[in-house]
């Protein structure tokens, strides 16, 4: 495993959200994709943090000497069920632990809400990303696939 740096991991603020559209829209461009088409739950990004907590969520950043390295969130979708949201990290710190911390984060806080399952979607180009979810115990299910613009559907039964 590579090193793990620890970094700043916390909620996210009303001052993250420019930094926080940038990475994702920079990302998403990666993959021949546009912020605010194919996926409704691009637009809640303007409104964070309340629209996580609005729908019984959080959203995370991870941040080290200023510069936002990385974001992730969850939000209730049925009793018990969780989704994660806008898992996307700078290129300078993907396979660096940056996800994995994210990703503890976020199941540790549907845990803390009584969650016994977490899903995903993503698209079939985010190679690395598959790859880092089924490392950490996701498996696929296409039935959780949710936005019109993925192709792969995940969960993990907690």
């Amino acid at each position: 495993m590579p090193n793990v740096r620890p970094v700043e991991l916390r909620p996210v603020t009303a001052a993250d959200v420019p930094e926080v559209i940038a990475l994702v829209s920079q990302t998403l461009r990666e993959f021949g994709l546009e912020f605010g088409k194919g996926s409704p739950t691009d637009a809640n990004l303007y409104q964070l943090p309340k629209s996580y907590h609005d729908d019984g969520g959080e959203f995370f950043v991870a941040r080290e000497g200023g510069v936002l390295l990385g974001t992730a969130g969850v939000v209730r979708t049925g009793p018990q069920v969780f989704e994660l949201r806008k898992m996307y990290l700078a290129p300078a710190s993907r396979g660096k632990g940056v996800g994995k911390q994210l990703l503890e984060a976020c199941v540790r806080f549907c845990r803390e809400q009584g969650a016994r399952q977490v899903t995903l979607d993503t698209t079939e180009a985010m190679v690395q990303a598959i790859a880092f979810y089924e490392r950490n115990g996701f498996v696929r299910d296409d039935s959780k696939i949710r936005g019109a613009r993925c192709s792969r559907g995940y969960r993990l039964d907690l």
